[in-house]
């Protein structure tokens, strides 16, 4: 049977473990760079990101404009931010995962968006994730 001064001991070096974790994960900084040209000109873009626990809002970026976000990713790893991009004249809406600490190892993470999806720290660049009609008619309330 365990002491109380071993459990507390046990415990104590759990906590500085777990801690040590989560101070050893470094703040990680998204920009996102509109680059968009929709044949023949370049096109503002709207840009809403999210994650489980936070709503960044709607941003609208001028061509060349970025948009910029930080935060701490969580020491297990679990850290999800994800983007919807819409601009004039497309029905859709587009979605990358902006940041996935699964797999994403940047502090330093740069987006190039452009027509056929984006281009991280450009050399990365992959497809829209998934695409979506948005609503033609609001809900009325």
């Amino acid at each position: 049977m365990a002491t109380p001064n071993s459990t507390m001991l046990k415990f104590s070096i759990l906590l500085i473990i777990l801690l040590a974790f989560q101070t050893s994960v470094g703040e990680v900084v998204v920009t996102i760079f509109n680059t968009l040209v929709v044949p023949p000109h370049p096109s503002n873009m709207t840009v809403h990101c999210k994650s489980q626990d936070d709503d960044l809002g709607f941003h609208t970026l001028q061509y060349t404009d970025y948009y910029e976000f930080s935060f701490k990713p969580n020491f297990i790893r679990t850290t999800l931010f994800f983007c919807s991009f819409t601009w004039p004249g497309n029905p859709h809406r587009h979605y990358l995962d902006i940041y996935d600490a699964q797999h994403d190892t940047c502090e330093k993470c740069t987006w190039n968006i452009n027509l056929n999806g984006g281009c991280l720290n450009d050399h990365k660049c992959g497809p829209w994730k998934s695409i979506d009609l948005m609503d033609a008619d609001p809900p009325t309330i």
